[in-house]
């Protein structure tokens, strides 16, 4: 390689490494029956509605992508406008999942130089894409394990091109509060843009979050909001993710956007699945649920957790060694997530899945940390 010329930011960019596979574990393990709770997934799967829009736009599998962004950016136009707002399909943009939307942010202002904030732990695809496009990623450290807004509003310079905020935060499950980011937003330039991850939106139900949907029709244009349809929706492979801006903002990031990045399948899934509420209210009501039961298990183990407003739990200062808890639960054929990967090496964080599921990894963890 040495006598090719190099792009220098790539080479500061380290892998994002996902969680493992079922099929990676049952191969190494040789297991046959094995519980993946270690990538925030829905644990009753995909929406029918979604599944059965997929399987009939199959059919078109050999033709190009046609009308269904246009159609779904207009359904989605009308799921968010409400008697106090109002939406058109030029307020979104269509992604391959979040990460497609978060490389059009990052190729669209951090070149130069330029600088991204954000609050450590937090989604490692931030500065990711911020060194991968030649900016340089800022990071400061959280408060009890929420965002720390008055950290970041410190850290804020000329050369401040972009601040990521994930509400409710992956991989502590923690919010920021409509007042706390109302008075953040007011220490901001006009010259940074703010990008709201609520990808676990739809888990909240706290009435003190934060909706960042406002200050977009507020007419904010250096505002982002992102969500998507992988997990209360349950079509993670499916990779469909969108922002919400003015139109001012989405027709700039449609400039960094792959033409054909969404299948049409894919596009037709994710309208569908906006009608399916009863699989939206019956994802809520089970992790709600199971989140409580979850809280009441690992209390009982004497684990200390982070109370969290998403379909995960953030474990901390576990009692032994991380990577000796995760063989013995790889062992006994469960996936969590060691927190390495997102800086937080004495911690792990555990998908909230079925109650059945729920019961094998808490046995599981107990069996562990009594070996």
């Amino acid at each position: 390689m040495n006598h090719l010329k190099l792009n220098p930011h790539l080479l500061t960019v380290p892998a994002y490494v996902g969680g493992k596979p079922i099929e990676q574990v049952q191969e190494e393990y040789g297991l046959s029956d094995v519980v993946k709770l270690g990538s925030n997934e829905n644990p009753l799967g995909p929406s029918p509605l979604a599944a059965a829009a997929f399987a009939d736009a199959l059919k078109d599998a050999h033709r190009y992508p046609g009308v269904a962004d246009t159609q779904l950016r207009q359904k989605l136009a009308a799921h968010y406008t409400r008697a106090d707002a109002s939406f058109g399909e030029e307020n979104f943009l269509t992604g391959n999942g979040l990460g497609d939307v978060l490389r059009m942010i990052a190729h669209a202002f951090l070149f130069d130089g330029g600088e991204s904030i954000y609050c450590d732990p937090t989604f490692p695809l931030y500065p990711i894409f911020t060194k991968m496009f030649g900016g340089v990623a800022v990071s400061v450290p959280h408060a009890n394990f929420r965002y720390n807004l008055p950290a970041i509003a410190a850290a804020i310079t000329e050369r401040t091109r972009v601040i990521f905020i994930c509400n409710p935060n992956n991989p502590t499950g923690t919010i920021v509060t409509r007042e706390e980011v109302a008075a953040f937003m007011r220490q901001v330039p006009p010259s940074a843009v703010v990008v709201f991850d609520e990808s676990y939106f739809d888990f909240v139900d706290d009435a003190n979050a934060s909706n960042a949907i406002d200050f977009v029709t507020a007419g904010c244009d250096n505002v982002v909001v992102l969500r998507g349809f992988s997990k209360i929706y349950g079509m993670a492979n499916l990779r469909i993710g969108y922002a919400i801006g003015t139109p001012a903002m989405i027709h700039y990031l449609h400039h960094a956007q792959i033409v054909f990045n969404t299948g049409d399948p894919i596009l037709r899934a994710a309208a569908a699945a906006l009608d399916d509420r009863a699989h939206v209210e019956k994802t809520r009501k089970l992790i709600a649920e199971e989140r409580q039961f979850l809280y009441r298990g690992l209390a009982e183990l004497d684990v200390s957790y982070v109370p969290a407003h998403t379909n995960f739990v953030l474990l901390t200062n576990l009692p032994r060694d991380v990577s000796a808890i995760n063989e013995g639960m790889l062992r006994r054929g469960v996936i969590i997530r060691p927190m390495g990967g997102f800086g937080m090496p004495d911690a792990m964080r555990v998908t909230i899945g079925t109650h059945e599921q729920n019961e094998r990894m808490l046995n599981a963890l107990r069996q562990v940390l009594e070996q």
